[in-house]
């Protein structure tokens, strides 16, 4: 098994957190195969020249589907069948095909366990299809055996979908998204699995759900999670709706939930409606985050920087809109078109899109913006990550926690120290792919 990458991601990321496919395969394979992982991002790379097997699957993303495909070629020459899941070959099967047996398309677990079983009988398809919208009782816990220790954080997942259609985002390319929760009681196993660790972050889309229901549902697991007594810190990815659920905030935090990462994406409606964030349309961002403040919890800001609708300058606004609503940390990611999206389609169609995969990555300018030139927007977005990531905003978040929670200020820190070597890190990656695109008269 491989997660592909030309790019050592350990080395140019600050939260940088486990993938997880690989370790369900894993789970779902019988006892009568050895696995064997190698994780590009992290760890050793593939030598496909000389490694021996039956069989290899891969799980890739955009930035490392070319290396997947060199893997695809080398192996498939050598006649080992090879096959590929993930956003980007759900996207683009026909592509995928080109250098994999087979490609698998949507939720992986129940393609596999059929792939396996053709592949004893000597009758392997080219596609199969995992629908996501099955219940996941019987999903099982990763096997964590295949998890590289290089991870900063490990990752754990209590739930899967999302049905809401940002025009950006790459769950667009699954037609039949669900919302669905693993069970609670898979879900501490899991989480057993991890007591030892300091920190450890939820991966699921939408943590808190989409519904009354899903809420409560919430509770009952954070309930279950206080009563086992983890002493591991947490974070996770949630809708601004949080801040409307006092209740379910404090069961978070004495669960261990110590930091939220929300996708705010624009400071404009005219930014959120380009996008189709509806969601956050008419919400006080200053509001929500006081709220999420008041549980002690800290907010990690998500945005993006390039939407058609931003002129250019709008990250200066930016800076003071960030700053003036409070939030603890900030992210920010060039607007990205991700093969199968909306976004990709629609820019695609006006010339705008970059297939050079490589090159497809959130920290790395790849489509043609309407107000910033390529170099513009590395040095907008530099301008912005200085604002933040400097010691006098170092000590305004280390006040605001100091008498409160000083967790936050040990993991802040952590953060912040990654921070000054992955940015340096992307900027100069950043700037070498426009400036050698430039050149080349490449350049979108």
């Amino acid at each position: 098994m491989c997660y592909p990458s030309r790019v050592k991601e350990n080395i140019g990321t600050e939260l940088l957190f486990s993938p997880l496919a690989l370790g369900y395969l894993a789970s779902h394979t019988p006892a009568h195969y050895d696995i064997t992982t190698y994780d590009e991002y992290v760890g050793e790379s593939m030598d496909t020249g000389i490694i021996r097997a039956d069989l290899v699957a891969i799980s890739a993303i955009t930035p490392g589907i070319s290396r997947a495909y060199e893997i695809g070629d080398k192996l498939r020459d050598r006649g080992i069948p090879c096959v590929i899941g993930g956003a980007h070959v759900s996207a683009l099967p026909e592509e995928a095909l080109e250098h994999f047996n087979s490609v698998v398309i949507g939720e992986g677990e129940a393609p596999w366990r059929q792939f396996l079983s053709d592949f004893e009988k000597g009758c392997i398809q080219q596609t199969y299809y995992g629908p996501m919208d099955v219940c996941l009782n019987n999903l099982g816990i990763p096997n964590r055996k295949t998890i590289h220790p290089n991870y900063h954080y490990q990752s754990v997942l209590s739930s899967r979908g999302c049905p809401f259609n940002c025009s950006f985002c790459y769950l667009t390319v699954f037609k039949d998204r669900k919302y669905r929760t693993i069970p609670h009681d898979t879900v501490l196993e899991d989480l057993e699995t991890l007591r030892g660790k300091f920190a450890i972050i939820f991966v699921d889309e939408n943590f808190i759900g989409y519904s009354r229901e899903n809420i409560e549902d919430r509770k009952v697991l954070m309930e279950l999670m206080i009563r086992k007594n983890f002493k591991f810190y947490w974070g996770c990815q949630a809708t601004v709706g949080l801040a409307n659920e006092p209740e379910l905030m404090s069961l978070m935090y004495r669960a261990g939930c110590r930091s939220v990462f929300i996708g705010f994406e624009s400071s404009t409606i005219e930014g959120l409606m380009e996008v189709k964030k509806n969601q956050n349309l008419g919400v006080n961002y200053k509001d929500s985050i006081r709220n999420i403040h008041k549980h002690k919890i800290s907010v990690i800001a998500s945005t993006i920087l390039g939407m058609d609708s931003h002129q250019y300058g709008y990250h200066k606004s930016l800076i003071k809109d960030i700053k003036d609503i409070k939030a603890d940390m900030v992210r920010v990611f060039y607007m990205t078109a991700w093969p199968g999206t909306p976004l990709f389609k629609s820019l695609e169609q006006e010339g705008r899109v970059n297939r050079k995969w490589d090159q497809v990555r959130k920290d790395i300018p790849s489509i043609q913006f309407l107000h910033y030139t390529h170099e513009e927007i590395i040095k907008a977005r530099k301008e912005i990550m200085d604002s933040f990531f400097n010691l006098r905003r170092n000590i305004v978040v280390i006040f605001r926690w100091l008498f409160i929670d000083t967790s936050l200020i040990t993991m802040f820190i952590r953060i912040n120290f990654r921070n000054r070597k992955s940015e340096k890190i992307r900027n100069k990656r950043a700037g070498q792919i426009v400036s050698d695109a430039k050149d080349k008269g490449t350049l979108l």
